[in-house]
């Protein structure tokens, strides 16, 4: 546990103490048939870092975690970031996790509490467009599980557009409103971290703010989330994907690096994320020859990194404003990209 980590969770503990609640460091074990399977869900709007703070968890967590991640793309992007972590990964695709999957999570959770070997822990990763709320719901419903806290995520860097922007506000407002406790990321390229620590915190009274790039969100502190923070209002969950478009777009060669980056360049207010994995080449000296790159970008922000690709397809998932004409014609543009040819490709 980090320097930092051990103090915020002794305070806690001494806090918990003095209200006659338990211990908050981390006690989890394998849970005996009898018990419940404690559940971490992790919520936030897109491209706030959920699927990099649950492979932080399973780096670092020393008990047996079975991560459920939910997208709303046919191409279930953050699921095989995490099962590259090792760790045993459930997909739930085509939908958003507080709705339209409820009963396949349901039956999901209820296979694994039956399993004769249980995990200690579970974690559910929910889509960028749901209610952490309906997730708490469903995991209420499951007699071999329990609900062991909802962690919300919120990017620093998009945090006040979020909450102004009329599309997003409602369902960014429910993400927060829901939590136990709340992740500020990405804060070393935000400005005075602890000034924004102080404004979410005025959205969430009575819950904790961490700071990822401050070494306060280690696994000890994220698992058991419920004991750190206040109790949120358990309001119906409200269904907000209405109005988001999702495109998924793939080539079958690598495509021309530097068109590609000349797009991402030009990203429109309206696309909320994109995110996949994509083979470039040519006229880039990043891409000589041909390699593949992980692709995240959310509102104005892009990179690309280095990745072992199975193939040479590239996948992207685009979310965005539907109906509009600025996120339609960047995802027209990602379609119109050239591929080189396989000779090409293989120089």
């Amino acid at each position: 546990m980090q320097p930092g980590t051990e103090r915020l969770a002794a305070a806690w503990d001494s806090l918990l103490f003095t209200l006659g609640g338990p211990p908050a460091e981390s006690t989890h074990h394998r849970p005996r048939p009898s018990e419940k399977i404690p559940v971490t869900v992790l919520g936030g709007f897109l491209g706030a870092g959920k699927t990099t703070l649950l492979c932080q968890i399973l780096e670092e967590s020393s008990v047996e975690i079975v991560a459920i991640v939910n997208d709303i793309a046919s191409v279930n992007v953050d699921a095989v970031r995490v099962r590259s972590r090792n760790a045993e990964t459930i997909e739930l695709d085509n939908g958003c996790v507080c709705c339209v999957l409820g009963d396949n999570l349901r039956e999901t959770l209820e296979e694994i509490g039956e399993r004769s070997r249980r995990p200690e822990a579970l974690v559910i990763e929910t889509s960028g467009l749901s209610d952490p709320v309906g997730v708490a719901q469903t995991v209420a419903n499951v007699e071999s599980v329990s609900l062991d806290g909802i962690v919300t995520v919120v990017d620093a860097l998009t945090f006040r557009e979020r909450a102004r922007d009329p599309m997003t506000a409602h369902l960014f407002a429910r993400q927060l409103t829901a939590a136990h406790l709340v992740v500020l990321t990405k804060t070393a390229s935000a400005g005075d971290a602890f000034d924004l620590r102080e404004e979410v915190g005025q959205h969430v009274p009575g819950r904790p703010v961490l700071l990822s790039d401050h070494g306060e969100t280690g696994a000890e502190v994220l698992l058991g989330a419920a004991l750190r923070g206040a109790r949120p209002a358990t309001n119906a969950a409200t269904h907000v994907s209405g109005g988001f478009a999702v495109e998924t777009l793939e080539w079958t060669q690598p495509v021309v690096a530097k068109r590609f980056f000349e797009i991402l360049d030009e990203l429109p207010e309206t696309v909320y994320r994109a995110k996949g994995w994509v083979w470039l080449d040519e006229a880039s000296k990043i891409a000589e020859p041909a390699e593949c790159f992980d692709v995240q970008a959310a509102g104005p922000h892009w990179r690309v990194a280095r990745r072992d690709g199975p193939d040479r397809t590239s996948q992207l998932v685009v979310i965005g404003k539907a109906g509009n004409r600025g996120f339609d014609a960047f995802v027209r543009k990602l379609r119109g990209l050239r591929m080189t040819s396989t000779n090409d490709a293989a120089r």
